[in-house]
């Protein structure tokens, strides 16, 4: 694979009193590439991710972006090397429309004297922007000024990620993207995500239970078992049993 290396673990290790929920794990992520973090319940998958996206600080082990050493600290810095986490809670505010979500910390204000001196955000501009950002992903929604409570399941996971393609995110981590859909919606999302590679050269990281989802998304499948790395495969080098297998340790 010739592509560059857009994010790297080095020995990633994290502690919570004696227990070890990642023990010395190294994963490497191509540029324009989808990849799997499959594992049972307690593999250490969302310790993982959450190390990446600087929900926790690992006590060992380091991140590269671009090979070079990540300082990533907590949330702030992981969006700063263009890391954007999308969790199963979505990270939405739901009595906020869509376009409030999209600038969410990030409001646009008014460029007149009323904006400079008052400090009046302009909507319209962040509205305009959501309009135009959900139909360059392929997003229709029935009401673009109706709160996200409002909204389906896929549908306010595609505001989520929308959210990181319009701030210019590179990578994007999905725990669970396909929890909890309905079967037209799953389809929406799974769509979604294998466009976020092709047409916005985006990096993926998805875990999910759902290995049939995962053997058509993803380009390469990395396994956890009990907190470290056990397997990693191309996906057209493998099969689901091998990796139910390799998830199970019934192959050993």
């Amino acid at each position: 694979m010739n592509r560059e290396v857009i994010l790297e673990a080095r020995g990633l290790t994290k502690r919570f009193g004696g227990i070890v929920a990642n023990h010395n794990i190294d994963m490497k992520l191509y540029e324009r590439e989808i990849i799997a973090i499959v594992g049972d319940n307690g593999a250490g998958k969302s310790t993982l991710i959450k190390a990446i996206s600087g929900i926790y600080e690992p006590d060992g082990g380091e991140i590269y972006i671009r090979g070079e050493k990540a300082e990533i600290h907590n949330p702030i810095d992981a969006k700063k090397y263009g890391i954007e986490t999308v969790y199963q809670d979505e990270g939405l505010i739901r009595l906020f429309n869509p376009s409030m979500n999209l600038f969410l910390g990030r409001e646009r204000l008014r460029k007149n004297v009323l904006g400079k001196v008052f400090r009046l955000v302009d909507y319209k501009h962040m509205r305009n922007e959501t309009e135009k950002l959900l139909e360059r992903i392929d997003i229709r929604l029935k009401d673009i000024n109706a709160e996200v409570s409002a909204l389906s399941g896929g549908q306010r996971q595609s505001v989520v990620v929308g959210r990181a393609v319009y701030w210019g995110s590179k990578i994007i981590i999905l725990d669970e993207p396909t929890n909890n859909l309905g079967v037209k919606e799953e389809r929406k999302i799974i769509d979604l995500i294998k466009n976020l590679r092709d047409k916005h050269d985006m990096s993926v990281i998805v875990i999910s239970h759902n290995i049939n989802h995962v053997f058509e998304l993803v380009d390469r499948i990395i396994v956890l078992r009990n907190g470290e790395k056990v397997g990693e495969r191309l996906k057209n080098e493998t099969n689901i049993n091998e990796i139910v297998s390799m998830i199970t340790g019934v192959a050993e």
